[in-house]
């Protein structure tokens, strides 16, 4: 059974872990559970805890996931990569470019694998398999005000969304900065597709919806795509976001060093 170290124990977390535990029919089993804040883990079984995040060797884990936040990829991910394989959910770090060279050079040195979890995002398989096609990404994204993390943004706040609001319309770099914890699909996409700085991102905050919309569309070669998602949401993430981080750990048995889709 694949020994799987999760960090981050809210939301997603926790039913990661959760579906492992009572589904051993995953093949999947739990080396490690980390969380910033050790309160979150007093019911979970002693042997699964992981009081202090540089010790994660020990563990001997096949695949680290993190569920937390871009921060851990920062300081964690080459030593993480080191060792296993690695799959952050927080993908806006890897917006950072000089961070996503040394990630990819660690992991081919060492021959293990940086994962990239589809996420609640459709049709990435159809991006990387047509990526040399492709003369234009878009990735739109509209959410409820509620639903947005506004810390990082550097024009707007939750309390100035009276109606519809473009909160971002440009290279999907940028907008990984300013709204970190709300765009890990724009991320996704770029990644799978033509980058960070060809793909075309586009958030917008609107108070009258109740889901999360994704629209992504991709042009060249004569081949086009269009894909419209609505997801209910719980905090800043989406249903589906439970369903497809579960499925993507299940799906990484993949071989080869470097990036994968997931």
């Amino acid at each position: 059974m694949a020994r799987i170290g999760l960090i981050g124990h809210g939301y997603l977390g926790a039913y990661v872990y959760e579906q492992i535990q009572t589904r051993p029919k995953l093949g999947l089993d739990i080396a490690f559970v980390y969380n910033r804040s050790p309160a979150r883990l007093a019911e979970l079984a002693s042997e699964h805890v992981l009081t202090d995040l540089a010790d994660f060797a020990s563990r001997a884990p096949d695949l680290i996931v993190e569920l937390a936040h871009p921060d851990i990829t920062r300081q964690h991910g080459t030593a993480f990569l080191g060792t296993t394989d690695y799959m952050p959910l927080s993908l806006t770090c890897l917006a950072d470019a000089e961070l996503e060279r040394t990630l990819l050079a660690t992991a081919q040195q060492n021959d293990t694998r940086l994962y990239v979890p589809h996420g609640a995002v459709i049709g990435l398989d159809a991006l990387s398999e047509g990526r040399d096609l492709w003369d234009e990404v878009t990735i739109t994204m509209k959410k409820p005000p509620s639903s947005i993390d506004f810390s990082d943004s550097p024009n707007h706040t939750q309390a100035d969304i009276k109606s519809e609001t473009v909160l971002y319309d440009g290279p999907t770099r940028a907008v990984c900065t300013h709204y970190p914890r709300n765009v890990n699909s724009h991320a996704a996409t770029a990644l799978a597709g033509i980058g960070f700085d060809r793909t075309r991102s586009v958030l917008v905050a609107d108070p009258d919806l109740d889901v999360s919309l994704i629209e992504l569309s991709a042009r060249g070669g004569g081949v086009e795509i269009d894909i419209r998602r609505a997801n209910p949401m719980q905090g800043v993430s989406g249903v589906m976001t439970l369903l497809s981080s579960l499925a993507s750990i299940c799906r990484v048995k993949a071989p080869g060093a470097g990036l994968h889709i997931c």
